[in-house]
């Protein structure tokens, strides 16, 4: 009976190490190119498995790009963003630049399919729920200075300084290096509160 619960488990920690391999082939993947650039065949082989056998861990590409999504990069953002103290004005934007720097284009391009990809709408609205709350959290010393509608514009006025399309511009569109896109990021928070 002992050895029986050990090839259980034996076989287990293989499934679980199978499906962590595919996760990690996925988000190197996926981190460079488009959703659309990206086939289960590529993933297959740079984890090393069979087509079928991601098929079976996750059922279609959209399920591996969602769970590499929920279990790479989300608590990659949660990290990046977890040395940031209230009313820092510099730790935040600073947390902000390192969470972008590494997941910012994916990022990006996330938000972008979502507008054709529907099983992406959820995960991009709570995303966006995330990044609220958090930019609520902190700014609230700021924050509780202001009251009803002001505090309201305030606080979408901050979320949009620190979305991810903002960081885009300034990183890719400007060709801002990663010190001057903080810079501009930093002012534009504080030209937010002053006003």
């Amino acid at each position: 009976m002992a050895t029986r619960r050990y090839e259980m488990s034996s076989r287990d920690r293989a499934r679980a190490a199978t499906r962590e391999a595919i996760i990690d082939a996925a988000v190197d993947l996926f981190t460079g190119a488009w959703f659309d650039e990206v086939t289960l065949a590529e993933v297959a082989a740079r984890a090393g498995v069979s087509q079928q056998t991601v098929v079976n861990h996750f059922g279609s590409k959209i399920g591996v790009y969602l769970a590499g999504i929920s279990e790479r990069v989300a608590p990659a953002i949660v990290e990046s963003r977890a040395a940031a103290r209230p009313g820092d004005v510099e730790g935040v934007v600073a947390a902000v630049v390192r969470d972008y720097e590494t997941t910012g284009d994916g990022t990006f391009r996330t938000v972008a399919l979502s507008e054709r990809v529907p099983e992406l709408r959820e995960i991009v609205e709570r995303g966006r729920a995330a990044h609220r709350a958090w930019v609520a959290e902190m700014f609230e010393p700021q924050l509780r200075r202001r009251r009803g509608a002001r505090r309201e514009q305030t606080l979408r006025l901050l979320v949009t300084v620190l979305d991810v399309s903002t960081w885009t511009t300034l990183r890719r569109h400007e060709g801002l290096d990663r010190d001057a896109t903080a810079a501009h990021l930093r002012a534009l928070v504080e030209g937010v509160l002053g006003g």
